[in-house]
């Protein structure tokens, strides 16, 4: 994996303006991403993982957004470049699968003349070469058929293969980075399955770098060789996939991998949950934003903000007491903590 990151993201805070007043909805993210990496970003809704895929991007109205820290994407960046610059990146460089295809996909134009559109606003090639160019990318995305389905409308199409329409669009420009906002919600296990190695063939194929934002560990471990935590616009933990399923060190994380279903389990076994619910943003306090659900927290916990630190060897976590969390550790069990007994 090359040294030099494709996106770097540091300390970004996205701030909308509402009717309550101004909201940071991502405050103080900070990543990156390699190329021929894939970098999964979990958390509940509500927690800023579309948010920070979307700032990226620039795709909020800067009337009543703005933006701060920086975005470096090849070296420039990229809340410094003009909205016309922004055009040539967005679809080019960068490309976003979104979760609903049929909510992304215009329902009056076919599959072919929104593919053919994108290709030729970014290549500049002839309508016949970017029709041939569509048609390699459905076939490419595993459609059968192709030609013919260049001429299907989206409600033609099953959901699964409206997916795979929406990573060819993605594709049509071959990026450097590929953002997949929860790119199989609503698809059955079989296509899901295929839509994940679809990707995986495709970022070996073409080098490109994912950002995969996803609340399914299932699919972080299997696609993910880096795994970021969000919380209330918050990264409280980032690590290698290894080292979050087998040592985590927030409770957070602890609570989302406790409340995965365990095959081994006792099927009458009450599934663990997390106390409480995802606060709006309006409502954060200014301490650890996750301390009225967390079975370890203490009063600095509720007067102080932490800081996100670095545990041992690029594990960062936010967390005054992760240190005797861990400590606390039952040998052999990831998930014998005081406050998480099943």
């Amino acid at each position: 994996m090359s040294q030099t990151p494709l996106l770097e993201v540091k300390n970004l805070i996205t701030t909308f303006a509402t009717d309550d007043g101004t909201v940071n909805a991502v405050d103080g993210v900070s990543f990156q991403v390699y190329p021929e990496e894939t970098v999964g970003i979990v958390g509940e809704s509500g927690c800023g993982k579309s948010v920070t895929a979307e700032s990226i991007l620039r795709l909020f109205d800067e009337t009543t957004t703005r933006y701060d820290g920086e975005i470096r994407f090849a070296g420039q960046d990229l809340l410094q470049l003009s909205e016309e610059k922004m055009r040539n990146v967005r679809g080019n460089d960068i490309s976003i699968i979104f979760q609903d295809p049929m909510s992304s996909l215009n329902p009056v134009y076919t599959i072919g003349d929104q593919i053919i559109e994108a290709i030729i606003l970014h290549q500049k090639v002839s309508s016949g070469q970017a029709r041939d160019r569509a048609v390699e990318l459905l076939r490419l995305t595993g459609i059968s058929d192709p030609e013919t389905r260049l001429r299907a409308y989206p409600h033609e199409l099953s959901g699964g293969m409206r997916q795979r329409v929406m990573i060819a669009l993605a594709l049509s420009c071959e990026p450097r980075l590929l953002i997949a906002d929860e790119p199989t919600t609503a698809l059955d296990v079989t296509i899901q399955a295929q839509i994940l190695e679809l990707m995986n063939g495709l970022k070996d194929r073409l080098r490109m770098g994912i950002m995969l934002i996803t609340h399914d560990l299932s699919v972080v471990a299997q696609m993910c060789s880096r795994v970021i935590v969000m919380y209330l616009g918050e990264v409280i933990e980032e690590t290698d996939v290894v080292t979050l399923f087998d040592h985590p060190l927030h409770p957070y994380t602890m609570g989302l991998l406790q409340s995965v279903p365990n095959m081994e389990g006792q099927r009458k076994e009450k599934l663990y949950e997390i106390k409480g619910s995802v606060p709006a943003m309006q409502d954060v306090a200014h301490c650890c934003r996750f301390a009225p659900r967390c079975p370890f927290a203490t009063d600095v916990c509720r007067s102080e903000p932490p800081v996100l630190e670095e545990a041992a060897n690029g594990h960062r976590v936010r967390c005054w007491h992760f240190k005797e969390i861990a400590e606390s550790r039952g040998e052999g069990d990831a998930f014998s903590y005081i406050g998480y007994e099943a």
